[in-house]
């Protein structure tokens, strides 16, 4: 950070390249707040890859390369950390450098938001990524149906579902799972069922998740012996119960009294 303060106080302009490799071993410490301040206080604008004369094409696209690479590692950290707001600083700081964001960048962006409960922010990157022409993937999709089930907006599980249709964007086993666990969380053990049976009509092999999210709709809906066959079917189908996937069926049992199941 130093030497790099030093080569500015000089008069000479840091390439992309040197700044995101300081700044990238802070984000390496989970020290995001000092890459930023770092990003912020050399800028990345405009550098040059040699000293004192205008970057050659290649070596513009590989600075160029490692700026967005280390912008994308920033707003990681700031999810990890559990700052979905520094995330979001971060992404916009990205764009008024002229950088595109990637996909996976505003994946990690929605995901922050998700995780910490901010349904309204997640889907305000969402959108915002569509409006700059970045085509959402399947990670995208998953990560917003993530957010509104989180907070129980379940409602709004199916119209993101079929937007992700509309693109042509195949659902994957996580996607599914997602829109079960948001029905489970909302009590609607139902509509967890017909996503679940859904999911097979498709062809996509729940997981363990997935049939640990099933067990709870019936444990919810006091249908204990539908989650003991669900639990059977999982068995079946080779998948290994885990810790979490035992303790809904204890519950089960006892819901049906049966403790000693």
């Amino acid at each position: 950070e130093k030497v790099l303060q030093r080569i500015a106080n000089a008069g000479y302009r840091p390439t992309a390249l040197d700044v995101s490799a300081v700044s990238g071993a802070f984000v390496q410490q989970q020290q995001a707040h000092r890459a930023l301040e770092l990003f912020r206080l050399i800028g990345v604008a405009g550098t040059k890859s040699e000293r004192g004369s205008a970057a050659p094409t290649e070596n513009h696209d590989d600075s160029r390369a490692a700026t967005i690479d280390t912008f994308h590692s920033l707003v990681h950290c700031f999810g990890e950390v559990g700052e979905p707001g520094e995330a979001l600083k971060v992404l916009q700081a990205m764009q008024s450098e002229g950088l595109q964001p990637r996909a996976d960048t505003y994946n990690l962006v929605i995901n922050a938001c998700a995780q910490s409960g901010d349904c309204d922010r997640a889907v305000e990157a969402f959108n915002d990524m569509q409006r700059r022409g970045i085509r959402p993937n399947a990670g995208t999709f998953n990560r917003v149906i993530y957010a509104f089930g989180a907070v129980g907006r379940s409602d709004k599980v199916m119209d993101v579902f079929h937007v992700m249709q509309r693109l042509g964007i195949e659902p994957t086993v996580v996607t599914y799972t997602s829109m079960v666990n948001a029905f489970v969380q909302s009590n609607q053990p139902d509509k967890a069922v017909e996503v679940f049976q859904l999911m097979q009509q498709q062809g996509i092999r729940p997981d363990e998740v997935t049939y640990t999210s099933m067990i709870n709709a019936f444990v919810q809906s006091n249908q204990p012996d539908k989650a003991v066959e669900v639990f059977q079917l999982m068995q079946q189908q080779g998948i290994r119960p885990d810790e979490v996937t035992y303790n809904s069926m204890i519950n089960a049992f006892v819901q049906s009294n049966q403790p000693d199941k």
